[in-house]
């Protein structure tokens, strides 16, 4: 058995193959901007609704490719073909078909701009994938013809030697240039196949886990907020005692063992009166309107946020890339903005503080001549004992502080673009015990809610690449299902011929 065939039936099978090529190719292009108009007629309907575009152009895809597999099958152009070759060809140019689909989806990905442009939006895409399907078709249906015809060794005629040397050229054919074209094909198709399928689900996945941490903050954050009402609560119980000891010395003389009017119960009343002034300003501070806009003591505003993101993040990323990530970063670095507002919130504290040191401006005390010795020390320890209560608020307000921040996905692993793969083939670093420090009021003013970790979908892919497995499987499955069919023509070189025109 050779492994040579006559000239006439190869250049007549190398004709067939290449006509399908340019059919398959003419096809492709057609499809790929009739495509592209039924995006661009599904773009005037809302983004959340459904469109008609999607399962017309389902159709029309599914019509194509089955002209194309009937052709193919049937076709004398390939008359002496097997099956085994006729499908090889079906295989070789349906996986080009949607690679290049899927490739088009993730070069307009990659270079998405929120602006519209015709060229960069509709026709590189278009073009990128018909280019794709060129090349796909090249490397995999021509380099099938490449790797079964003799180049080195035409002249030695029939035999076990040339046989031998002709397995040899074809061993280097399919392990050293094959694979160099699959290299070509993979950055070139592979790459932005996945990036069209999972770059925007990529995406999706680190903005989830932004989500759920600002999520965990706004809890953490409203819950320390909550601490103002009980706050709130002890200044009006202290309030309340004040109040009651200036009544108690006006009508007893409980402190001074001076009952009715007088200096000293002048000065009670006096510190009574200025201290449920103070008591109704930090109320009025809880109770009013927030500089942010938003009500922290809101119980249903984390719900609500969290809704609102969740709702952006699902909508359809594919129409323009570049205006659904803007429109959902956007409110959530806004609201990370609002939580660090509400972290930083130390009016209460300040109040407090101000008002401290001006106690003694604000209630002077009487003067020494118009008061007894017994009167002079019972002024002196109630006033002790305001400033004494006051600080007591001053000390439990600064105690209560705010959660740590959590970090954030790009914190947490902050490597892009080329940094990812170093970082995957590099070894981990050791982990070292975090220092432990007092969280001082410097520390606490210095900390803050991480903004949105943005991320690009060529990066997301790669950086989730265990969670996309499936896509990446799915990706090379699909480009190179026909190298591995190709193997066949490397040890059973009769295996494209029908019966009766095998040598």
């Amino acid at each position: 058995m050779g492994w040579a065939r006559p000239k006439a039936r190869q250049r007549k099978l190398g004709y067939g193959l290449g006509k399908f090529s340019v059919i398959s190719a003419g096809t492709f292009t057609v499809i790929a901007f009739s495509t592209q108009a039924l995006a661009q007629a599904g773009e005037t309907a809302p983004i959340d609704s459904p469109s008609n575009a999607g399962p017309v152009a389902a159709v029309a895809l599914l019509m194509v490719m089955a002209l194309l597999l009937g052709t193919i099958l049937t076709s004398n152009r390939l008359k002496g073909s097997s099956l085994f070759n006729r499908l090889f060809i079906v295989v070789a140019v349906t996986s080009g078909f949607f690679s290049a689909l899927s490739s088009a989806i993730g070069f307009s990905l990659i270079t998405s701009q929120e602006s519209y442009d015709l060229l960069r939006n509709d026709i590189l895409p278009s073009a990128f994938g018909v280019f794709v399907f060129f090349l796909a078709v090249a490397i995999w249906v021509g380099g099938a013809e490449f790797v079964r015809h003799r180049d080195w060794f035409r002249g030695l005629g029939s035999g076990f030697i040339s046989d031998m040397l002709f397995f040899v050229e074809r061993v280097i054919k399919m392990f050293v240039v094959i694979p160099i074209l699959g290299v070509v094909l993979f950055f070139v198709s592979t790459w932005t196949t996945v990036v069209g399928i999972g770059g925007a689900d990529a995406v999706r996945h680190t903005y989830t886990y932004e989500i759920n941490r600002l999520q965990a903050e706004c809890s953490g954050i409203t819950s320390y907020r909550q601490r103002d009402f009980l706050f709130l609560e002890d200044l009006r119980l202290s309030v309340s005692d004040v109040t009651r000891v200036a009544r108690n010395e006006r009508l007893g003389g409980a402190q001074s063992g001076a009952a009715g009017a007088g200096a000293v119960t002048d000065y009670f009343v006096n510190i009574a009166e200025w201290y449920s002034a103070l008591g109704a300003s930090v109320e009025a501070i809880i109770k009013a309107p927030d500089p942010s806009g938003v009500d922290p003591y809101d119980p249903e505003i984390c719900a609500n946020t969290v809704n609102d993101l969740t709702r952006l993040i699902s909508r359809n990323a594919h129409d323009n890339y570049d205006r659904w990530a803007r429109e959902f970063e956007t409110p959530y670095n806004d609201f990370a903005s609002v939580l660090n507002r509400w972290r930083h919130d130390r009016r209460i504290e300040r109040l407090l503080d101000q008002q401290l040191a001006s106690f003694d401006r604000a209630n002077p005390k009487p003067v020494a001549s118009r008061l007894t010795a017994g009167q002079q020390v019972a002024i002196d320890l109630y006033a002790d004992d305001i400033k004494s209560a006051l600080k007591s608020l001053i000390r439990k307000q600064k105690l209560a502080k705010p959660p740590v921040p959590i970090k954030s996905a790009a914190e947490v692993s902050p490597a892009r673009g080329m940094e990812i793969i170093n970082e995957i083939f590099s070894s981990p670093e050791p982990e070292t015990e975090p220092e432990r420090k007092s969280r001082t009021q410097a520390i606490v003013a210095a900390e803050f809610v991480p903004s949105l970790s943005t991320i690009s979908p060529r990066d997301a892919v790669l950086k989730n690449a265990n969670i996309f497995s499936d896509i990446w499987a799915l990706a090379i499955s699909w480009d190179y299902a026909a190298y591995i069919l190709m193997f066949a023509f490397l040890f059973f070189p009769s295996a494209e011929r029908a019966a009766g025109y095998k040598d």
